[in-house]
């Protein structure tokens, strides 16, 4: 049964009243590494830090990072973190000094990993300054970046005077609600399929490991008033258990044990003969969890991603 303690429901407006997500512009505030610098003052990767210097003046001005003399190759690099981790929607370079020579931009996953976003063949010339801005596709939270370029082109120092970053708390189609981003899809579809819909979005369907969580979502699907059923992120993976199986929330291959009963009157009722592993909020009554068969076509619902 679910729980009416009135300390949970002080959290529904935490959760429920999802935040306007506000675009957010950041500057590199942190060199974390870099391949080489001309000095250590006017000329050093520092200077790439905050807003531009010398932008959009073009050429020698002290203010912007270049490499050392004798590193004038296809191999030089800075690597520079923001405050915020958020999901990009652009990266803007400030290029100063034989503009052109960035050919590739890699950004630091939640693995600690460089995934690269932007990469061309070959850097060109460009005699002029410029605000520098690829295409780029991200489907993870970036708060670090690294920037390579490559001098040979010009034969010269590459000037860059600052990185600014734009994004977002959440992806597009996902609302922030309390600490996470969601997407909530009135799709009518297997559990099978809404697992497959929601890792192609970058995301996972939805866990919810605490039962504040789950009343608060359980409160905004009452209030959506769809009629349909919302698949979310937690399976059993053993149904021979006592006691109804083992249910655990499933997110990038790591299951987490569910520390909480919310399932409705009877439930779950799954068995060898009836393999209902998977689980979504049941519309018929008002929401209670319900174990359901993955996929068998009897249960058609939408689903909840989270990012």
């Amino acid at each position: 049964m679910w729980s009416q303690c009135p300390v949970i429901l002080l959290l529904f407006a935490v959760f429920t009243s999802h935040k306007t997500q506000a675009i957010k512009h950041q500057w590199a505030s942190e060199v974390t590494n870099f391949s080489s610098q001309y000095n250590a003052g006017s000329y050093s990767a520092k200077q790439i830090l905050g807003k531009p210097d010398m932008y959009p003046r073009y050429g020698g001005t002290k203010g912007s990072w270049i490499q050392a003399t004798g590193q004038l190759n296809g191999h030089q690099f800075i690597e520079v973190k923001f405050r915020d981790k958020v999901f990009l929607t652009n990266v803007v370079i400030y290029e100063t000094g034989n503009a052109g020579s960035v050919k590739r931009i890699l950004a630091k996953d939640v693995q600690n990993r460089w995934i690269e976003i932007f990469w061309v063949l070959h850097a060109v010339l460009i005699q002029k300054a410029r605000k520098f801005s690829p295409k780029i596709k991200v489907n993870f939270p970036v708060n670090e970046l690294r920037i390579e370029v490559d001098c040979s082109v010009s034969r010269s120092y590459v000037y860059i005077d600052a990185v600014k970053i734009v994004g977002d708390d959440c992806p597009r189609q996902f609302k922030k609600y309390g600490d996470s981003c969601y997407m909530i899809k009135k799709d009518r579809v297997s559990a099978d399929m809404a697992f497959a819909n929601c890792l192609e979005t970058g995301g996972y369907l939805a866990n919810f490991e605490t039962l504040e969580e789950a009343m608060s979502m359980k409160k905004i699907l009452k209030k959506m008033n769809t009629g349909l059923h919302f698949y979310v992120g937690g399976r059993n993976i053993n149904r021979r258990k006592p006691g109804g199986g083992d249910w655990r929330w499933i997110r990038n291959g790591k299951m987490m044990k569910m520390t909480y009963h919310a399932f409705g009157a009877g439930q779950p009722d799954g068995s060898d003969s009836s393999p209902q592993d998977c689980m979504f909020f049941y519309a018929g009554e008002r929401y209670t969890f319900h174990d359901v068969y993955c996929d068998n076509g009897s249960y058609l619902g939408g689903y909840i991603c989270e990012i």
